[in-house]
């Protein structure tokens, strides 16, 4: 049984580039680039691994250096069984990353400004609406009171409850760090990490795996991955405690891999 998480959504593999200047005729060649390594991604994830096959080769061919198209092409080989191929896009998808730090950094404090922009601009609007919220209940209308602002309450509930989510969403991103943008991020490490346990090399996947929980301590998905590995290995005390760590950040670990670690560690105990 396969206890071990690939975690190749959208959403994980892709690093993103957003906020590239519509002026920069070499960002517009690697938006679109970026474009069908999302789009080869979708494809995947729908079973489609001729029509994701052509789109990540479309995007190295448009932009040779993007690392998601390689990140791609790796889940691509993962999905075919092809792990030595895996590991290889994998590694020339951190490599392209370093390559194209200096691009990367700009874009992304690019990016950050702008969300900081947009924060104060909902900051703003949150604001009105919460007057407007005030002045509907002082007045003591019910849901489908029309107030002052021309909408009803509910409508203004609605709108606050959305801005609000925008908010917290934008509130949780960072600065980026001109010291680590050069290196990859932790989830390339966690691919390089799965291709390398399929392909029994477990001490390496735990390399790997480790780098990628030292550089994202709260990327649950990792911590679970080395649950396995040292399980395989006989580290059970560092087994229970990567798997604790897991479960702490919200993974649902495979109940069939808890009993299995729980039978080890009772099997141990009983033969001393």
């Amino acid at each position: 049984m396969r206890y071990v998480a690939m975690a190749a959504a959208a959403g994980m593999a892709l690093i993103g580039w957003a906020g590239v200047r519509a002026d920069d005729s070499n960002a517009r060649t690697i938006q679109i680039a970026m474009g069908l390594a999302q789009r080869g991604l979708a494809s995947l994830e729908k079973g489609n691994t001729a029509r994701a096959r052509e789109d990540f080769e479309k995007s190295i061919v448009k932009y040779p250096g993007l690392p998601e198209a390689h990140i791609g092409l790796g889940h691509l080989a993962m999905r075919e069984r092809r792990f030595e191929d895996a590991l290889e896009e994998y590694r020339r998808a951190q490599q392209c990353h370093r390559e194209l730090s200096g691009l990367i950094l700009e874009l992304s404090t690019d990016r950050y400004a702008k969300s900081r922009e947009e924060l104060t601009r909902l900051r703003i609007i949150k604001g009105q609406l919460d007057m407007a919220a005030a002045r509907s209940e002082g007045g003591g209308g019910d849901s489908g009171t029309m107030t002052g602002s021309g909408k009803s309450e509910g409508q203004i509930q609605r709108e606050r409850t959305e801005v609000d989510r925008q908010i917290a969403e934008l509130e949780t991103m960072d600065a980026p760090n001109p010291t680590t943008a050069k290196e990859p991020p932790a989830r390339l490490y966690f691919f390089e990490g799965n291709a390398l346990f399929d392909l029994q090399r477990v001490d390496d996947a735990i390399t790997a795996w480790e780098e990628a929980a030292r550089r994202d301590p709260k990327f649950a998905p990792v911590q679970n991955n080395l649950a396995v590995a040292y399980w395989r290995k006989g580290r059970l005390a560092d087994a229970q405690a990567a798997l604790d760590r897991a479960v702490g950040l919200g993974f649902q670990v495979n109940p069939s891999f808890r009993d299995d670690l729980a039978r080890s560690a009772s099997s141990l105990a009983d033969g001393r």
